[in-house]
């Protein structure tokens, strides 16, 4: 039992890939829009340094700009 149980997190763990073909500015905005901190260096080291690094600046900062601020 506790096999296919395995089996089925691994393979829903490897879901979570990183698109390596993605458009990175749209990925850079939705970091950014979520406050997950730039991920523009480890999206380079899963993806082989192939990570239009500029583009997904500009999508950070776009995406930053449309959180709202704290309300704290």
């Amino acid at each position: 039992m506790k096999k296919p149980l395995a089996i089925l997190a691994l393979s829903l763990l490897g879901g979570c890939a990183v698109d390596c073909g993605s458009d990175w500015r749209s990925t850079g905005q939705r970091d950014g829009r979520m406050n997950a901190g730039s991920q523009a260096e480890r999206y380079a080291a899963s993806c082989g340094g192939k990570v239009d690094a500029a583009a997904y600046q500009e999508g950070y900062r776009a995406g930053s700009a449309q959180r709202p601020p704290p309300n704290w």
